[in-house]
């Protein structure tokens, strides 16, 4: 995670902070509330930490998995380019700069 990504609630995110229906663990809770759309994720870091939270990581990462949070600065999975792999890398030619 990028310390300048910022955090949304999405709807089931917003709809849990009111609605308490997925039983999420107090720390998890704790840190759906924190994230406002506006606090980059070094900020949120730094305020789970100081309040006890070993792995501010982990927690955003669980709760982008139930699909309660959202990131501006998500970037989409690598494609897979499975013929473009080399099967023998000595083929591969040293760099020799021109000048």
């Amino acid at each position: 995670m990028f310390d300048i990504a910022i955090y949304s609630k999405t709807s089931k995110g917003r709809a849990e902070v009111t609605e308490r229906t997925l039983g999420l663990t107090p720390r998890l809770r704790r840190a759906l509330i924190m994230v406002d759309g506006k606090t980059s994720f070094g900020v949120l870091r730094q305020m789970l930490q100081k309040i006890g939270d070993a792995d501010p990581t982990e927690i955003m990462r669980q709760l982008k998995q139930l699909d309660l949070v959202e990131s501006d600065y998500d970037l989409p999975p690598m494609p897979e380019f499975p013929g473009m792999m080399l099967d023998d890398p000595s083929g591969i030619q040293d760099f020799q700069p021109t000048r």
